[in-house]
């Protein structure tokens, strides 16, 4: 008993014990990142494709790998990456026809110089940095307000990017631009980077949403300014990096005292006392009728604003009663959550609901005032910015098992620096995020400076030295060209921390000017598939803002910035004045990928949905911006078609076109013009060398009397962006009807099935159907119209069940087919207790023939569908099965 007593007080006082100092081992003080930035020297490398020392770095790398770099790109093709690099729009035609013409030896350095010195460049350039900062212009959560002063930040950095500011000061202006210089706007606004978290307006647990707050603010600062995953370091020491659970609360203790702000006027101090001065003598002359109108409102509004402050638990409240100097810093920090709910109350007061004799008082009082308005100054605008709480800083705790430890500032433990040491600029602030950003931006600190290099050098090739920029641990991917990473990032520190000049750098190299194109089955492609070594440039597609902005620049409607605020999607401006709201992005925008702020964003996601092409082909805002090109391209080529077809594929490709393509936009025109006129050919007006065989024509036949055809199909091509689509389909009962005029291109060589329409998983233990044509060597009739159903049998086992037409499905011509599907309560003479498949085939292309019907009967007894089950036109929720051939009708019905 002694000894089990014994074993309980040494347990106990084990975990009352101070933790051990936590010692690294070799591996983890050898890693990369925290390594010091080294001088490595180019390699010597004689070859007529270097251009400069890139080239060096990347040609060393391929050769060693036995690879070797692709050609050159053609001038346009180099022309427009480098305009929708730099700018995010296409190159005009004058821009093409100037650089084409251009035999200068330095034509090239002279585009990328002009390219820099545009202020579009910090218009596409400014939206990288937004992205890893999180920026939005709403709260987000539930209520998502609206910030209606947050586009000063985003004009902030792309002024930024544009005067090519040192980024050491960027980054300086962001976290501690208050202790820098608070009495300059310029400066100031910089730290809404410490606001652009998400906040939701009526939380009640004000110390839980200020944890939110904070921690959110602490895992952004690591990623974006330190490429470390330090928030997987919140409640533990970090499972895969050397970094320590106090390192966490250690930087979040530099962040600890932020504020923030809605009291500071977005002015400068002249401005500020003009306008104040302006204000005394408003006030002056209307104090005796001002305060009569808060006498009526403020005891109604003091009563709403008390009603929400007893919404909070007891304890905040009170922190609210008591006085400020009576406050801890993070009493202070709580009272303003509380506050910013308050002052919502005096905002949305609707003074609709006084009524009697208070109700005309007030509006007597109210015209009074207004005789006096030539005198109110208009308000200064409220600055969407940051401070510290005061001079003192809240403490901040690690808490385990062992109680709360208190930690002060520092940095990483593993790299062994002395503690910041804290001085207090003049404006009752703590000095803590000043010492951090001077920490961030000493030319040694090995995480920062190359963080930025690779994220430059991420948004040129689409991929960074470092593949995840914001992460340099071992979750994250090692450098694929190290010495290369570390000579940049001295390059970059030893040049002022200017972009510019990198950038400069980076596009005049030949390993930026390689082409993008290669030969199918090259040797590249088989021994470096992901071209990590850079052997070609990388192709991409155009991101969400480059496709919007396209657009607009195409049809003629792209309105310059400048602009102060920001403007609603329908509006021409470019996509980075396009209000920003979390819960409900732009529809254009949101559908290709750009991030919605709720975390920070290095990269972009580039994926291909329906709703993309669907957009892209029916959305209102996309045909508006074609129906203005339209109108665009007439007025310029003033009816003459071959200017209008040359001028439209100079704006969208900046190329010439080609014959074929010249041939086929004309073809178009011309049937165009007699659509509107009403006097269609029947002649096919396609040249069969353009290879485009448009659907409806050919359905369009003597045959196809009465068949109700429009003018357009979906077009599905196996390997291309219609190889199928997804698209919701009520749930359906036991017995309903697909009807569908097709036609089929090609059938599968082998047994599989050209799958038109279907409703499963793949499981043969889901339920669920497919409808399509048997592939050539099918054990069933090759080419016919066959059903595969799953789903229970009477003895309520699932079955798997195909279910053969025996019908033929021509190829290569119009058809129309039809398939019921009938369980047994809903199928009337089936033999019980089996379901039925009734199958109908008919050819449109031959005017006498006529339909072929067959009824199947099958052993399913329950409807083969379940509401989760996905619906796919052109294929099956899986992969393989693609029908090739288009589609001009389609109902599904009970």
């Amino acid at each position: 008993m002694n000894q089990v007593f014994l074993c309980w007080c040494l347990l106990a006082m084990s975990l009352q014990a101070a933790p051990r100092p936590r010692s690294f081992t070799g591996e983890e003080l050898a890693w990369w990142a925290i390594q010091p930035v080294g001088q490595p020297v180019p390699p010597s490398i004689a070859h007529a494709w270097v251009r400069n020392e890139v080239d060096r770095f990347v040609l060393e790398r391929l050769q060693r790998a036995g690879l070797e770099p692709s050609p050159e790109a053609d001038r346009v093709e180099l022309l427009r990456r480098a305009s929708y690099d730099l700018l995010g729009l296409p190159p005009t035609a004058e821009q093409v026809r100037a650089f084409l013409s251009d035999d200068r030896p330095d034509a090239w350095e002279r585009v990328v110089d002009q390219f820099l010195s545009s202020p579009q460049y910090g218009e596409r350039w400014a939206q990288h940095w937004l992205d890893v900062v999180r920026w939005a212009e709403s709260d987000g959560y539930r209520q998502d307000a609206w910030r209606a002063n947050a586009w000063p930040y985003r004009d902030y950095v792309i002024d930024s990017f544009n005067r090519d500011k040192p980024y050491d000061r960027f980054v300086q202006e962001q976290l501690a631009g208050d202790e820098i210089d608070r009495e300059d706007p310029d400066v100031l606004v910089g730290t809404g980077f410490l606001r652009n978290g998400i906040y939701e307006y009526n939380q009640r647990d004000a110390r839980f949403q200020w944890d939110l707050i904070l921690n959110e603010l602490t895992h952004v600062t690591s990623e974006a300014f330190l490429g470390l995953g330090l928030g997987c370091a919140q409640c533990h020491d970090h499972k895969f990096d050397p970094l320590l659970q106090k390192d966490y609360f250690a930087l979040q203790a530099f962040l600890a005292p932020v504020s923030w702000r809605f009291d500071i006027p977005s002015a400068t101090l002249e401005q500020r006392k003009a306008h104040d001065e302006a204000l005394a003598k408003w006030e002056a002359a209307t104090a005796e009728i001002r305060a009569g109108i808060d006498a009526i409102l403020e005891p109604r509004i003091l009563k709403a604003q008390d009603q929400n402050r007893k919404m909070f638990p007891e304890d905040i409240q009170a922190m609210v009663a008591k006085p400020r100097d009576q406050r801890s810093p993070l009493e202070q920090q709580l009272v303003e959550l509380v506050k910013i709910q308050t002052r919502y109350e005096r905002e949305r007061f609707d003074e609709k609901g006084i009524k009697g004799e208070a109700a005309e008082q007030l509006k007597s009082l109210r015209t009074k005032l207004a005789a006096f308005d030539s005198l109110k100054p208009k308000p200064l605008p409220m600055a969407f910015v940051a401070t510290d709480v005061g001079p003192e800083a809240p403490e901040v705790f690690l808490r385990d098992r062992r109680g709360a430890t208190a930690i002060p500032p520092g940095f990483p433990t593993i790299l062994n620096l002395p503690a910041p040491v804290l001085t207090r600029p003049d404006g009752g602030t703590t000095g803590r995020r000043l010492a951090l950003a001077g920490w961030i931006t000493r030319a040694d600190n090995p995480l920062s400076t190359r963080v930025m290099t690779n994220r430059i050098w991420h948004h040129h090739f689409g991929t960074g030295l470092v593949a995840t920029p914001n992460d340099f641990g071992k979750l994250g991917e090692t450098p694929s060209h190290p010495e290369l990473l570390d000579w940049l990032t001295a390059r970059f520190v030893q040049g002022g921390w200017r972009m510019k000049p990198l950038h400069r750098l980076i596009l005049t190299s030949a390993t930026y000017r390689q082409t993008a194109r290669r030969e199918p089955g090259a040797l590249e492609a088989r021994t470096d598939p992901s071209n990590r070594l850079l052997w070609r440039f990388p192709p991409r597609r155009l991101d969400a803002e480059q496709i919007r902005d396209t657009m607009l620049a195409a049809s003629g409607e792209l309105l310059p910035g400048g602009l102060k605020g920001s403007v609603e999607g329908s509006t021409p401006r470019r996509s980075i004045y396009v209000r920003k709201l979390r819960n409900s992005p732009d529809p254009v925008l949101g559908v290709f990928d750009a991030p919605n702020g709720f975390g920070s964003s290095p990269t972009r996601p580039t994926t291909t949905t329906p709703l993309q092409s669907l957009l892209l082909t029916n959305g209102e805002w996309p045909l508006q911006r074609a129906s203005a090109m339209g109108a665009s391209l007439i007025q310029a080529g003033s009816g003459d078609h071959a200017a209008a077809i040359r001028r439209a594929y100079l704006d969208l490709f900046s190329r010439e076109p080609t014959r074929a393509e010249t041939a086929l936009a004309r073809s178009f025109l011309s049937r165009e013009e007699s659509l509107a006129k009403g006097s269609v050919s029947n002649e096919d007006p396609y040249p069969v060398e353009t290879g485009v065989r448009p659907v409806a024509e050919r359905f369009g036949g003597p045959g196809l009397t009465g068949a109700g055809l429009g003018s357009h199909a979906l077009w599905l091509q196996p390997g291309s962006r219609f190889e199928r689509l997804e698209a919701s389909l009520a749930d359906l009962g036991d017995h309903f009807t697909v009807e569908a005029i097709v036609e089929l291109d090609h059938a599968h060589p082998d047994g599989t099935v050209s799958t038109l329409v279907s409703r499963w998983n793949g499981s043969p233990l889901s339920p669920g159907w497919t409808l399509g044509v048997t592939g050539a060597k099918s054990r069933y009739l090759p080419g016919s119209l066959i059903v595969q159903i799953t789903g229970q049998d009477d003895q309520g086992n699932t079955v798997h069940e195909v279910v053969p037409s025996g019908i033929a499905v021509p190829p290569d011509k119009p058809v129309y087919l039809a398939v019921e599907f009938r369980t047994p309560g809903s199928s009337p003479g089936a033999p019980a207790p089996n379901g039925t498949i009734v199958f109908h085939v008919r050819d449109l292309s031959d005017p006498s023939s006529v339909t072929a019907s067959k009824i199947v009967a099958h052993p399913v007894v329950s409807p083969p569908h379940t509401a989760s089950t996905r619906f796919v036109v052109g294929g099956r929720d899986q992969t393989g099965h693609l029908w090739d051939g288009q589609v001009a009708r389609l109902r599904i019905s009970d």
